[in-house]
């Protein structure tokens, strides 16, 4: 069963900083403005998926959405290109959870990190992320390496706590 998207997504947002630290991680650039030229449409076609990016292994279930980022306004306050950025939630069962974390790319250490819940995510992680009180899921993180094909050049996995969820951010530079 795929998961819900948003009826009424947004055309276009900004994503903005949480703090005033810089963040060099290409999958965590949140200084770019996000237009999606498919209006923000998630897809779970995990066939099509698969071509995007390497799969080591076959989810329960996959949603996932490719959007274009433009880069904050250059001196004719027009936005310019950046690249694009792929988001992919994967469910699997608990067994192949544990499965999947042994195939992730360990070559660089893991670390503790956040994603920002999407409108578009399953109903279980946006209810995840609503405990918090700012909206974002805490994880732990892996290099994305593994996952890589052009014209996708960085990124992070990351297993969301307490859960059989994991959240792919790849970025194009």
């Amino acid at each position: 069963m795929p998961f819900l998207s948003s009826p009424h997504p947004p055309i276009k947002k900004i994503i903005k900083k949480k703090n005033g630290n810089e963040n060099t991680s290409a999958a965590n650039d949140q200084s770019a403005i996000v237009k999606n030229d498919n209006a923000n449409i998630s897809k779970d076609d995990v066939e099509e998926l698969d071509k995007i990016i390497n799969l080591p292994m076959q989810p329960e279930d996959a949603t996932w959405r490719e959007d274009n980022l433009l880069d904050k306004q250059n001196n004719n306050n027009t936005p310019v290109p950046k690249g694009k950025k792929l988001t992919v939630v994967l469910k699997f069962s608990s067994e192949d959870a544990q499965k999947f974390v042994e195939q992730i790319d360990k070559t660089k250490p893991a670390f503790a990190s956040d994603v920002d819940a999407a409108s578009w995510f399953p109903p279980e992680l946006i209810a995840k992320s609503q405990e918090s009180g700012d909206e974002n899921l805490k994880g732990i993180s892996y290099s994305a390496d593994n996952f890589l094909r052009e014209p996708y050049k960085n990124g992070k996995i990351t297993r969301i706590d307490d859960t059989d969820f994991f959240v792919l951010e790849v970025t194009s530079f």
